[in-house]
């Protein structure tokens, strides 16, 4: 996987997207704990503050000096912030015990914890910070900060409000102890109209853990104070620094957009480390070691860095971690086992994070269907020399059309592929390339895809699946716009190379009850839609011919019963297929069309041949089936309300399964049955006739082209293909043509 990263980094780093410093770095705010915001008044101390959730805190990002260990406008102070170890026992457990009541009183108003928040507070003292937490703060808030304000003397506008909040802090230097108190006192004020969820936040930023589970010991006692100091640990609060008096016509430094542009200037800056040597006395101290990728001597990584991507989470680039006690035995953990530099490393992830990122969606990423039962992976998609092609890619390879009013494969990518023709022009040679990240487990990720194409072949491509959805007869689907919100009709519809993967991978099953319904069962992966969709790569007639197979056998029972939908029309009134039913008929019967021109068979060469005119038949004898019922068998008042008494299983329809294996059997069964109905037709002049008449002019037809010698004693797939679109296609004359 390291490998296929790196040249996504060489890529990418042409036009200097990601930070190349190896110890400085752009990181989330916090990924996975609400973030506080505190807002600095003019003097540099904390004046207003404000609780904001973890997703949205995840796309904020933070400037973190990887040698130093700070960062900024966010950081981690170090919590609870007051301590009582002074406070004898006597005074504190009345005020804690209050408090915890109210906790379990679901009954008790916010206003009235906040209140008992505010009492509790007078019994406690400012905490007491080491010397080593008190240097972190220092170095985040004055060290870096120092470094940082040249970098952003020539800031665009937008980074007003970040650029006062530099010079505001670069004049007050805070120190920790006095920033605690004044954050104290303003999370005092802020609880009074906090709601209780909040309050529970910033009780725990004031006072840590109050109260846990298995707590066994008194409120105030010696054995509270050390379990409680156990349940602490080291804990922090992920904070991020910003103003009370914002510049309103920019955004403020706790905004995404602040943060990629902060993010630009860093990158155009060349942020470096700010404590000089440090690097080499980090080799002088361990030695230098080759790096696996270039061999040249390097600072290793000692731990590889976890970028938070949409759709996966947190990424670990390389899993052989110390903490896995198997590994152990080998002697070899993280970069002994696998040497990389940690510059190189930093780039892979900031690569991951810039095009994994949400905004992306569409352009670089697009989450497809996973291997793993509902889980999805996360496909990138990136033009090689071009990095940052602002065509939609992902949705080129990845899209998937849910609804019938949605852009088709044709009309979404027509803009993109439009780009690629134009870019390939003075550029032949251009390639696109391919990652499909999933996510095993939490802890576990891996690449599932890597593929390389050349932007022309996937331009062809694209123009051979168009044609190739259009390789049937006409198929009309009737279905509800819901924009329109009319009835309409959708006839050779383009479906999407994943499109292969959702269609195949449903199994479809009758009940009388709940009609027709799918179940998940995988067969095909995304690796193996993009091998039909590049007709001419080594394993695509392979792959074409055992796709047909899957989707003739999957969609065999949902075909038949669509057919008879189509002959009685019954859609328009009490359809017994769901919408979703209607698309998978919609996007098969295009895919058969794929398939069958990526094996080498036009529609005109098969519409001419026997096995086609037999499903045509079959249709025809479906149709005027259904016109006896509707002019025999039905009153005048049930026609007048749009029903007919027609049975369960239309008699083409009811000898179609057998056509698929014996279609001389089927039609001499055929011949049987419908004499009753050819001798009605053949009489009857009254409403309708002028349709009637044609559908037995039709059937004539049909028979007339066929000849028998040249039906199979075996049925093939191609076979099978042939008799469901002539079985599917529509009738040319309407059913309401009376001429």
């Amino acid at each position: 996987m390291l490998n296929e990263l790196s040249q996504v980094v060489a890529a990418l780093e042409r036009l200097g997207v990601v930070i190349t410093s190896q110890h400085a770095r752009m990181k989330p705010m916090s990924k996975n704990r609400e973030l506080l915001i505190v807002r600095l008044n003019e003097s540099g101390q904390p004046s207003e503050v404000e609780f904001i959730p973890k997703d949205k805190a995840a796309k904020l990002l933070r400037v973190e000096h990887g040698s130093a260990g700070s960062s900024f406008p966010g950081l981690n102070l170090p919590a609870p912030l007051l301590t009582f170890s002074t406070i004898s026992a006597g005074e504190l457990s009345p005020a804690l015990e209050q408090l915890y009541a109210l906790w379990k009183k679901p009954s008790a108003q916010a206003v009235q914890i906040a209140g008992s928040m505010k009492q509790l507070a007078k019994f406690s003292r400012a905490r007491q910070f080491t010397p080593d937490q008190c240097n972190k703060f220092k170095m985040s808030v004055v060290d870096l900060v120092e470094e940082l304000q040249p970098l952003f003397t020539q800031a665009p506008p937008e980074l007003t409000n970040f650029t006062h909040l530099l010079r505001l802090v670069a004049e007050a230097r805070p120190a920790l102890p006095q920033f605690s108190q004044s954050l104290s006192e303003a999370l005092i004020c802020f609880a009074a109209t906090a709601d209780r969820e909040t309050l529970l936040l910033v009780q725990k930023v004031l006072f840590g853990i109050l109260d846990w589970k298995k707590r066994a010991v008194g409120f105030g006692s010696s054995d509270y104070w050390k379990e409680k100091a156990e349940q602490d640990g080291d804990a922090n609060q992920p904070l991020c620094l910003d103003l009370v008096a914002t510049d309103h016509r920019f955004k403020p430094v706790a905004h995404p957009a602040t943060s990629e542009l902060v993010n630009r200037q860093a990158i155009k800056g060349g942020l470096k480390s700010g404590r000089k040597g440090r690097g080499k006395e980090r080799l002088a101290e361990t030695g230098a070691q080759p790096d696996a990728f270039s061999g040249t001597p390097c600072e290793l990584a000692d731990v590889f860095p976890e970028p938070t991507i949409a759709q996966l989470g947190p990424f670990k680039l390389f899993s052989a971690h110390k903490q896995n006690p198997c590994l152990s035995r080998y002697g070899r953990i993280e970069n002994d086992l696998f040497p990389v530099s940690k510059a190189l490393v930093q780039r892979m992830s900031d690569a991951l994070r810039h095009l994994g990122k949400e905004e992306q969606r569409g352009k670089t990423c697009k989450p497809i269907p996973s291997a793993q039962p509902g889980k999805r992976d996360l496909l990138i998609a990136y033009l090689e020399e071009l990095p940052d092609f602002d065509g939609a890619l992902a949705d080129l390879f990845g899209g998937e059309a849910q609804n019938f009013s949605d852009a088709d494969f044709a009309a979404q990518t027509q803009p993109v592929l439009e780009a690629l023709e134009g870019k390939l022009k003075t550029d032949p040679s251009l390639k696109v390339r391919l990652l499909a990240l999933c996510s095993l487990d939490k802890g576990r990720k891996q690449i599932s895809l890597h593929r390389q194409f050349r932007a022309q072949d996937i331009v062809r491509a694209a123009q051979t699946w168009k044609a190739g959805a259009a390789n049937t007869p006409p198929v009309s689907v009737w279905f509800y716009d819901e924009q329109a919100k009319k009835p309409a009709w959708r006839t050779h519809e383009v479906p999407y190379p994943l499109d292969v993967v959702s269609v195949i991978n449903r199994v479809w099953r009758a009940d009388a009850k709940a009609g027709f319904t799918p179940s998940v069962q995988r067969a095909v992966t995304p690796a193996d839609a993009y091998d039909v969709f590049f007709a001419d790569s080594p394993l695509s007639e392979n792959q074409t011919h055992r796709c047909l197979a899957l989707l003739l056998s999957r969609m065999g029972s949902l075909f038949s019963r669509f057919g008879a939908v189509k002959r009685s029309g019954e859609w328009r009134v009490r359809s017994p297929l769901s919408d979703m039913a209607l698309r998978q008929c919609a996007k098969a019967v295009s895919l058969l069309g794929v398939f069958l021109l990526q094996l080498g068979y036009s529609k005109h060469a098969l519409m001419k041949d026997t096995i086609y005119q037999i499903g045509r038949l079959l249709a025809l004898a479906d149709s005027l089936h259904f016109q006896y019922c509707k002019w025999v068998r039905t009153s005048a008042e049930k026609r007048q309300q749009d029903k007919v008494d027609a049975p369960g299983e239309l008699i083409g329809n009811a000898v179609f399964n057998l056509a698929l294996d014996q279609p001389k059997a089927a039609l001499a069964r055929l011949a049987e049955r419908i004499r009753p109905y050819r001798a009605w037709a053949d009489t009857y002049s009254g409403e309708g006739s002028g349709l009637i008449h044609w559908f037995v002019r039709q059937m004539g037809d049909c028979e007339r082209q066929m000849d028998l010698s040249q039906v199979p004693e075996r049925m093939q797939d191609i076979h099978k293909a042939q008799l469901f679109l002539g079985y599917l296609g529509d009738n040319p004359k309407s059913k309401d043509d009376n001429d």
